[in-house]
């Protein structure tokens, strides 16, 4: 097993169990993304929290999808480095906004979001990560079919 898709497994795993911990005052990770996801079918409130809080409901759903992508693809893919780094940020733009906020949210924040960060830094390793002898300018160009 190469060592991208060890991290990616790593990634996995860290991200199921910070699912199990305390991640916003007394709610569990999993607690977070039900709400998110009752957030997600309520497209009548048309708003920025909507469209906010849905987008932590696609980076948990393109998580394992992600992870599965390193398996499945023969090269490398920069289109699933950038969605992981994309995902990474969208994940840590929830710490940036609590700590910006008057008073600071920080303090809310509890050690399940901290390790549901480190799964999605760890998928951005994964994605990242080159192999011995491999590099990107030695892949083949993506041709457009156009």
């Amino acid at each position: 097993m190469k060592t991208s898709q060890k991290l990616g497994l790593a990634a996995v795993v860290v991200f199921v169990i910070s699912h199990l911990l305390p991640a916003y005052e007394d709610g569990s990770g999993f607690a977070c993304f039900q709400l998110c996801w009752s957030i997600l079918w309520r497209p009548d409130e048309l708003s920025g929290g909507w469209a906010y809080y849905s987008g932590f409901v696609l980076v948990n759903i393109l998580m394992p999808v992600a992870v599965i992508a390193l398996f499945v693809t023969k090269r490398r893919h920069k289109l699933w480095a950038v969605v992981s780094i994309v995902c990474f940020l969208d994940v840590l733009s929830w710490a940036v906004m609590s700590a910006f906020q008057q008073p600071s949210e920080l303090g809310k924040i509890k050690m399940g979001y901290y390790v549901w960060l480190a799964a999605y830094g760890l998928l951005v390793a994964a994605h990242l990560w080159k192999e011995p002898g491999e590099s990107f300018e030695s892949m083949p160009p993506v041709r457009s079919v156009t």
